[in-house]
């Protein structure tokens, strides 16, 4: 489950599909936690996928973030005191929480920062509706 590689830079984009909210942050963090252990305690997390080998655009244009219409797109930098897990397949990162508690859930909310456009999502269905 987990790749042996460095972590990504700082400046390095993340991307998730949103839009999220506490009780969905919880909801993902359990739902990897009844799947997966890590050093065999459940694992506490919610996916991002990194924009390592791609720029940002290209990345939110392949699934699984193609089925979005926004994202959010923090860099690693913002989600400072989050341990960030490389997980399964490149460019897929798990966010690794401790409590998955609503004071940590608020503060990852606010570290992925606001949502945005999605602009392959766009491109997949002809446009947004006014």
């Amino acid at each position: 489950m987990l790749r042996v590689e460095e972590p990504p830079a700082a400046t390095v984009f993340l991307a998730r599909g949103g839009p999220d909210s506490v009780a969905s942050l919880r909801s993902a963090a359990h739902r990897t936690a009844r799947r997966f252990c890590l050093d065999g305690e459940p694992l506490l997390g919610v996916s991002v996928a990194a924009a390592l080998d791609v720029p940002l655009d290209e990345l939110v244009n392949h699934a699984p973030l193609l089925r979005f219409e926004h994202v959010y797109a923090p860099t690693v930098a913002l989600l400072e005191g989050f341990q960030l897990l490389p997980t399964f397949g490149r460019p897929h990162f798990t966010v690794r929480l401790e409590r998955a508690d609503d004071p940590e859930l608020r503060g990852l909310l606010a570290a992925l920062g606001p949502l945005q456009v999605n602009p392959g999502y766009a491109k997949r269905t002809g446009g947004y509706a006014s």
